[in-house]
């Protein structure tokens, strides 16, 4: 499909339920059309190093799995996977069609106002309310377990190395002076994860290794009763499979961007009392590099915005600020 023939799908209204308010939001790989009812995510036939959505059958297989992975935290939103096709020479998505031409994801569309990331804007969340999902993320985690774990070590020196290729990109939106913090960076990652690989496979192997969301920050939360916590990584198990501190320290590093690190500090606390995953100073040094990592990853991902808006570089800064703070306190 292209953008024309989403629109089109829009504009006349050619999904299940109300079409009152329709609109497209668009991202680098997928389409989603919001309704009142429902949002209804079509992937874009697109490839790159970490994905392939480039033929039908994948397509296909990678909205199964995204409905399916993603029913384990929110299982009332994710209803199923729809057919997008031709109904008398006409796009639409699900009913009678000639044959499939491409899939839609069909989830219940949820009240934006309880988005996480919106309440932390307006400056509406409190230490309590991550109670119930540090108690969602605790269960979920300890049924998720992956008992025989394939991980190396090696493979977080490449993961957050993946950084340093976009070294100019960087330097030019934020000044020469991220360039000798970047070439301490690349020296010392490999002697960190040396010291502690030790300690990361004993980890591993203890029940801290799961199969996990992947991709837990505040925009991917509604903060209801119970928390939905949705849209995980479908598309590269390699990015779920991954340490509860790996995962955790996504939404604390959030918390910090957002200027609220007493509320990753709360979210630990309550998911300490259920499932104890640092129980020892080791486990907290690398519970701040996986917060170091996860600052990386939202700068590579800021990095493919447009860096002459206002807003992009205050979250370039405010990313490479926090992957400085976390390195300085690991050397």
């Amino acid at each position: 499909m292209d953008k024309k023939q989403v629109l089109d799908i829009v504009e006349r209204h050619a999904f299940p339920g109300s079409g009152k308010d329709a609109r497209l939001v668009e991202t680098h790989i997928s389409w989603v059309i919001l309704t009142p009812d429902f949002a209804f995510k079509i992937k874009k036939p697109v490839r790159f190093d970490f994905l392939d959505f480039s033929t039908l059958p994948l397509r296909k297989k990678f909205c199964e799995a995204e409905v399916q992975l993603n029913r384990r935290l929110a299982p009332d939103t994710y209803l199923g996977v729809l057919p997008v096709g031709l109904k008398n020479g006409e796009w639409q998505i699900g009913g009678e069609l000639a044959e499939p031409l491409d899939y839609a994801v069909w989830m219940r569309r949820e009240d934006d106002s309880h988005q996480l990331d919106r309440l932390l804007r307006a400056g509406e969340v409190v230490p309590n309310d991550l109670q119930k999902l540090a108690h969602q993320l605790a269960v979920f985690h300890k049924k998720q377990t992956l008992p025989h774990p394939d991980f190396d070590p090696n493979s977080l020196v490449e993961d957050f190395a993946d950084l340093f290729h976009h070294e100019k990109k960087l330097v030019a939106a934020l000044g020469e002076s991220t360039a000798p913090v970047l070439a301490e960076m690349r020296e010392e990652l490999p002697r960190f994860i040396e010291r502690h690989s030790g300690r990361l496979l004993a980890r591993a192997n203890g029940g801290f290794w799961v199969d996990g969301h992947g991709d837990l920050h505040s925009r991917n939360i509604f903060l209801t009763d119970p928390p939905i916590v949705f849209d995980c990584i479908e598309f590269d198990p390699h990015l779920r499979h991954l340490d509860v501190l790996n995962e955790l320290a996504f939404l604390c590093m959030d918390f910090d961007f957002f200027g609220r690190p007493d509320l990753g500090e709360a979210l630990f606390h309550f998911y300490q009392l259920e499932h104890a995953c640092i129980t020892s100073p080791e486990d907290e040094a690398l519970f701040l590099f996986f917060k170091a990592y996860r600052a990386n990853v939202r700068l590579k991902v800021t990095l493919l915005g447009n860096h002459s808006t206002a807003e992009t570089i205050a979250a370039l800064r405010g990313y490479w600020d926090l992957l400085r703070k976390y390195w300085g306190g690991l050397i």
